[in-house]
């Protein structure tokens, strides 16, 4: 599953580093059905905007609240390389997101 925000920021990321290919490639993959794209409900969407308010000073974005959401509602595991802002956002006490890479596991870390 892509959640539609990670579809966004990975595109602007690949175009503005001059990767148009690349960023038109993913977009199909995902009109192919190679991905499937998974927008947030609006509870989703209402608990990022919650974490927002509550991790603002911290630089997270809402792409990566709204992952965080939709991993919340739906179970579901996260991948990602912002370790140290998925380190930073718990839901609760003693919280923390279950990661397909974790930091360690990255060569250099």
């Amino acid at each position: 599953m892509v959640p539609w925000p990670v579809f966004v920021e990975v595109d602007l990321l690949l175009r503005a580093r001059g990767h148009h290919a690349a960023a038109a490639g993913f977009g199909r993959a995902l009109c192919d059905g190679v991905h499937q794209l998974q927008a947030p409900s609006y509870a989703e969407l209402g608990l990022a905007l919650d974490l927002a308010e509550r991790y603002g000073d911290t630089g997270v974005d809402l792409p990566d609240l709204s992952v965080m959401a939709m991993a919340a509602s739906r179970r579901a595991w996260v991948l990602t390389w912002d370790h140290r802002h998925f380190r930073s956002v718990v839901l609760h006490r003693g919280h923390h997101w279950d990661l397909l890479v974790e930091e360690a596991e990255l060569s250099g870390a």
